[in-house]
């Protein structure tokens, strides 16, 4: 294909963080065929991603934030997120913006207002959907050009919107090649006062409502096993009354299972992983995690509650998801998983994170991106 004859797309995401969404999205970028497509990524933030992009990839900035210039912009009727977005399209001339999630403020009415074909990448399932307004909602599901869902779950709520043109591509992660290192593993132990015996169950993610970070003590609680540790490996979340109360919970807690907050751990995450016994998804809705994923890549066995694409990934050996969202189902799970009962076999976890490599996730995405942008 003649440079003349690529297609371009402008990719949008909201941070340019590790988010499990935004990995996905440099996986992407970082693999697309620069022979068929030119690329730019606009971020409404300047995030620490953005340093590790491809250098023959242009990126732009979105006001995310505002400042007074912006906000007295706003007040005499442009907005500055829209007047941005419309600067970049008139630069980049992109034949197809590729929204990477929904919570994008003003980027589809944007889109549909200067006739740009828009796909919508849903990383989010319903009760996500409260974070965007009627009209942008409305927007993305009548007005998109293509909308692709990251689970069989997250497929289903969108079509219960009444959305049509609903692709599946399942989350997929780059495997994690670093090797467990017995000295390390030791010292993350041995910092949070683990037994070689002891078993360690570790969640990883933003502490948060619907990632079920509330529910760590009533684990413990429920637990009550001076054997058993809890870790969740994950910050970046706004500090608030939410965050106050769990985070004062678990300073007092009293059961003999211990919680230890291990904070953000980019350097040392690979090493966590290595360093648990069993993963752990405290989710209310979780459309496909990839930290899933890296577990079950570890071979690590996975108890969770039917959030949503779990139930799409664990098949026989590999764990357990409870029937309910139940604190007492869940650890009744853990138990079976700890003493034997739920027989998890790592080979079986190895195997199945083979169908969401990077290479075949990029496979699946690029057969229905052609399909999209090519006919």
């Amino acid at each position: 294909m003649k440079p003349s004859e690529r297609k371009k797309i402008l990719f949008i995401t909201p941070l340019a963080s590790r988010t499990g969404s935004e990995m996905m999205l440099f996986n992407v970028i970082h693999r697309l065929d620069r022979s068929k497509y030119e690329i730019a990524l606009a971020s409404y933030k300047e995030g620490e991603l953005l340093q590790e992009l491809p250098s023959d990839v242009k990126v732009y900035r979105v006001p995310g934030e505002f400042s007074l210039r912006d906000r007295i912009s706003y007040h005499l009727g442009r907005h500055p997120i829209a007047a941005a977005l419309k600067k970049i399209q008139k630069e980049f001339k992109a034949d197809l913006w590729y929204l990477n999630t929904i919570v994008l403020p003003n980027a589809a009415e944007t889109a549909s207002a200067l006739n740009v074909p828009f796909v919508v990448h849903f990383h989010e399932m319903p009760l996500s959907y409260i974070y965007v307004n009627k009209t942008a909602f409305d927007t993305i599901i009548d007005k998109s050009h293509h909308i692709i869902g990251c689970s069989e779950a997250t497929c289903l709520g969108i079509r219960q919107t009444g959305a049509r043109n609903v692709s599946l591509i399942y989350e997929f992660i780059r495997e994690i090649e670093e090797p467990a290192d017995k000295e390390e593993i030791q010292k993350i132990r041995a910092s949070y006062g683990i037994a070689p015996d002891h078993f360690v169950w570790l969640m990883s993610g933003v502490p948060s409502e619907r990632k079920g970070f509330d529910l760590f003590p009533d684990i413990a609680a429920e637990l009550d096993d001076e054997r058993v540790h809890l870790v969740w490996v994950g910050g970046g979340a706004a500090e608030d009354g939410y965050l106050r109360w769990v985070r004062n919970r678990i300073e007092h807690n009293t059961s003999r299972t211990r919680i230890h907050m291990a904070g953000k751990q980019k350097e040392k995450y690979a090493q966590y992983l290595h360093a648990a016994d069993g993963f752990l998804l405290t989710s209310r809705q979780d459309p496909f995690p990839l930290v899933m994923l890296e577990a079950a890549s570890l071979g690590k066995p996975i108890v969770s509650f039917p959030s949503g694409g779990v139930s799409e990934l664990l098949v026989d050996g590999m764990g357990q998801v409870t029937e309910d969202i139940s604190v007492r189902q869940l650890v009744a799970a853990m138990k079976k998983v700890m003493n034997g009962e739920t027989v998890c076999n790592p080979a079986v976890s190895k195997e199945r994170v083979k169908a969401f490599t990077l290479d075949e996730g990029m496979r699946r995405w690029t057969e229905v991106m052609d399909q999209i942008i090519f006919r």
